[in-house]
């Protein structure tokens, strides 16, 4: 889960695109700025959370699994994942590609040195505070109130929008369960699928006064589509990519496989100021910003390598991570406060924390970069 930093890129990034035009940013980073670039396996179904949850009384979340939760199959390799009867985006998306095969990038040697360098030990953050509440299409929309920011995404026929942070609303049941509700001063994500439509409504703030209020992003996606965002656009993360496919999510690991790619946070730190690759939109920096210009970009890709000595490693979670990382990799999404790197784990303590713990024998001097596409975007320069 991010730190606060994470909190000034948001908040910078819904602050400008209120202003409604395309342009280069101020200092902090932004939500738009101006760039040079253009714009899964019959896997587990995963009801990690069937019309809300409850929070328990310790500050950290319970998921209340739905009766046809976990129960899902692996399935067939040639088919993607999907969640709550839909599909986790279509096979073509970024998440879901095969990158095992891929030609290494001429500059993963210094990617790597330049990680080992900044981006701290890598860990797996436990509980796991992300959750997946899956609603009827019959859900009732509520009004989502705004602190700062607006709605946008893509709306039912794939088209871009946003829309005035008044008319904001989405299907969040009365128990909604989601990251940080009891803990004040910290990151909050909300992720809510509608069944039928497959539209995805993920919420952000560093505060919300509840979980309709507060809030500073609501951005939508179809998961039938190949949507990202267009260059410049942040979103719940900071790189501007769905928070869903990113998440290690417990009934993916009970199956026995991951089929997509999974989110790491890193220290800015160690994140490029100028560059970014898809499916991020959006570059780590802007004008005065203390990111490096050689750091790793928003959308880059790491992955295991395939000669990972993989019996460092017992039981049977933290291997099911390992082989993820190997065929799909791990992809840099946003920037943590903290010295270390961590990925994103659901399902609060569903997922079993002494296996998953021995994620931190990960070093980066483990992994190569992937051939990448990087997109310069100097709006502030």
């Amino acid at each position: 889960m991010p730190g606060r930093n994470a909190r000034t890129t948001h908040v910078a990034m819904l602050a400008a695109a209120a202003m409604g035009a395309w342009a280069a940013w101020g200092c902090g980073g932004g939500g738009r700025e101006g760039s040079s670039s253009d714009s899964a396996d019959s896997g587990a179904d995963h009801d990690m959370v069937t019309e809300g949850g409850a929070a328990d009384t310790g500050g950290g979340l319970d998921a209340v699994v739905g009766s046809d939760a976990a129960t899902s199959d692996a399935g067939d390799a040639s088919s993607g994942p999907t969640f709550g009867g839909c599909p986790l985006f279509p096979p073509e998306f970024p998440y879901n590609q095969d990158i095992s095969q891929s030609a290494l990038d001429p500059g993963s040697a210094t990617y790597i040195a330049n990680l080992a360098a900044r981006a701290g030990a890598i860990v797996a953050e436990y509980p796991g505070g992300e959750f997946l509440n899956v609603v009827p299409s019959s859900q009732p929309n509520v009004s989502v109130q705004f602190a700062s920011g607006e709605a946008y995404g893509f709306d039912p026929s794939d088209a871009f929008y946003h829309s005035s942070a008044a008319t904001a609303q989405a299907p969040i049941p009365p128990n909604v369960v989601y990251e940080n509700s009891n803990n004040p001063n910290s990151d909050h994500h909300m992720m809510v699928l509608e069944q039928g439509t497959c539209r995805l409504f993920e919420l952000y703030a560093w505060n919300p006064s509840s979980a309709t209020t507060g809030w500073e992003a609501l951005v939508t996606w179809n998961l039938a589509k190949n949507e990202q965002l267009p260059d410049g656009w942040g979103s719940t993360t900071a790189a501007g990519t769905p928070l869903l496919p990113g998440v290690i999510w417990s009934s993916e690991v009970m199956a026995g496989e991951i089929k997509h790619a999974v989110d790491i946070v890193i220290p800015g730190a160690a994140i490029a100021q100028y560059e970014y690759v898809k499916p991020a939109a959006r570059s780590g920096g802007a004008c005065g910003s203390s990111y490096p210009a050689d750091g790793f970009p928003y959308g880059g890709r790491l992955r295991l390598k395939a000669g990972y000595d993989t019996s460092k490693v017992t039981g049977t979670q933290a291997l099911v991570v390992l082989r993820a990382l190997q065929r799909y990799g791990m992809i840099n999404t946003d920037a943590s406060g903290e010295t270390r790197s961590s990925f994103r784990l659901g399902d609060g303590t569903l997922l079993d924390q002494t296996d998953l713990a021995q994620l931190s024998k990960l070093t980066w001097n483990d992994f190569e970069v992937p051939t990448m596409a990087v997109v310069q975007s100097k709006a502030c320069n």
